[in-house]
């Protein structure tokens, strides 16, 4: 989740008390509603086709510099990998994006210089997975909320 929503709790794992621990888990535990708030608006909220593309997009430019460093067309990323991984709201569609771009293994017509298919690797460390998902989530809160995103060309400028 982005931090803009939730409070961040961070622990030292050397010298740990218990006591924090226990004080950290009661503060999660009052955001656990909100939480289910998020996921039932992300639910509840339909994508067009257009809003998909530019979903997928989006979190192409989260992973890689440019749309043309990716591996794969962001359409790619759209497909399901299971039958029960289909649908058009906005939760199913983040989260299939999201395995795609973590778990890798998916691959399109794209070819490296050698001309071997190319496909997205799976993200390895759990820092460039955290960072992944608190961005694609700030990306379905946007949606959710119905604001736009920033067209990617300002994007790549950046």
């Amino acid at each position: 989740m982005s931090e803009g929503s939730f409070e961040a709790i961070r622990f030292r794992h050397s010298k740990l008390d218990p006591d924090e621990v226990v004080r950290a888990s009661f503060r999660l535990l009052e955001f656990v509603p909100k939480v289910g708030e998020m996921v039932n608006r992300f639910r509840e909220r339909v994508l067009n086709a257009h809003e998909s593309l530019e979903l997928a997009r989006h979190a192409v430019l989260l992973r890689y510099p440019s749309l043309h460093a990716s591996p794969v067309e962001p359409e790619t990323l759209l497909k399901p990998r299971r039958y029960e991984d289909a649908g058009v709201d906005l939760w199913t569609t983040m989260n299939r994006i999201q395995e795609n771009l973590i778990r890798g293994g998916v691959s399109d017509s794209r070819r490296d210089r050698r001309g071997r298919m190319r496909s997205v690797r799976a993200l390895r460390s759990i820092d460039s997975k955290i960072s992944f998902n608190k961005g694609l989530w700030g990306l379905a809160e946007q949606l959710a909320e119905g604001q736009p995103f920033d067209s990617i060309e300002a994007l790549a400028l950046n």
